[in-house]
């Protein structure tokens, strides 16, 4: 199976630390629902347009990957 459909059928999909003009990887959350939430964690990252349900965590891998963590188990706990 290629990485487009796998993307396709993500749950959540997570761009870490890239400037989203990498290709073919940046074009991936093209492929997304817009239902798909999306997280982009990069401390430089830009607005990116047209992508909806997308969340931007302006920090480092470090940082941003344990913030996540803890909202996506906040998340969890409250459709339980």
């Amino acid at each position: 199976m290629d990485a487009i459909q796998i993307a396709k059928k993500a749950d959540i999909f997570i761009v870490i630390e890239t400037s989203m003009v990498v290709y073919p990887t940046a074009g991936l959350i093209n492929y997304i629902s817009d239902e798909t939430p999306k997280y982009f964690i990069d401390p430089n990252a830009e607005e990116v347009s047209g992508i909806k349900n997308l969340t931007i965590i302006r920090k480092k891998v470090g940082e941003g990957v344990p913030d996540l963590v803890e909202e996506l188990l906040r998340l969890g706990k409250s459709q339980m």
